[in-house]
């Protein structure tokens, strides 16, 4: 029987679970209730939510409240100082289990060579590890980088590296809005791939022209007027409350 047949036999009460988690309530994140329900876990998926679902192991969870664990969906994980295996030390026992990467600090000195060995530094980490291939490095005409990150490089990193999953924060917002040849070639190269923004204050047909291009979400907004505007036009507004601007939507780990 593959794993996904055995998955679906789980499911149907046919066959044992691997684990069962009895006796606890399941958070529903898609109608906020709090169901009387055990947890049927199939390998690493669950396979059924419900109640008289048999298990090899049996793991009473009585008075806990069951949830999925916690997306990261935008971070920088140089920015903690730490490595994969201990940045996963500190945040798994708070219920994140998913990290969604901008490495364009290590791109900016090693490219997307260091990327790579950021990424297989987490293959033995209990942690969810995906990045989004950075689109601005160097991040301006202005800055000293060690490397450069192009658009067919970009293109070739998402074809080649399967935890990559789209093309990190557009900064070069005025260069979209623009249609420089250097940008569009970048949003070109995600391939209909989700595309994260960074574009503070941009507004009316600027906007529109950012949203045209393909940028799908911001962490840069600091007013509730410009997350409206943006939230009604489709985008994801990414918030957060951040040590520099306790008030302000920053860098997100949830959306809006």
């Amino acid at each position: 029987m593959t794993d996904l047949a055995r998955r679906i036999a789980i499911a149907r009460g046919d066959e044992p679970a691997d684990v069962v988690l009895r006796g606890g309530r399941v958070l529903s994140v898609f109608t906020g209730e709090l169901l009387e329900a055990d947890i049927a876990i199939a390998g690493e998926h669950v396979a059924g939510v419900g109640e008289g679902y048999d298990g090899r192991d049996v793991v009473d969870v009585s008075g806990l409240t069951l949830l999925p664990g916690f997306i990261d969906g935008h971070m920088h994980l140089e920015s903690t100082k730490l490595m994969v295996d201990e940045f996963a030390r500190a945040a798994l026992p708070w219920g994140t289990t998913t990290v969604i990467l901008d490495p364009h600090e290590i791109a900016n000195v090693f490219g997307l060579d260091g990327v790579r060995a950021l990424l297989a530094s987490a293959g033995e980490v209990p942690l969810d590890v995906y990045v989004m291939v950075s689109s601005c490095v160097p991040a301006s005409e202005f800055e000293s980088s060690g490397a450069t990150v192009t658009a067919e490089e970009i293109a070739a990193f998402l074809a080649e590296e399967p935890n990559a999953i789209g093309v990190a924060e557009m900064m070069d917002f005025p260069g979209v809005v623009r249609g420089s040849a250097d940008a569009v070639a970048k949003l070109a190269a995600a391939g209909g791939r989700h595309v994260d923004g960074h574009a503070p204050g941009i507004s009316g047909r600027a906007l529109n022209a950012y949203l045209a291009a393909g940028v799908m979400s911001d962490h840069e907004i600091t007013t509730y007027a410009e997350a409206l505007e943006k939230r009604r036009l489709g985008m994801w507004v990414m918030i957060r409350v951040g040590s520099i601007s306790p008030r302000s939507m920053r860098c997100s780990s949830g959306f809006m």
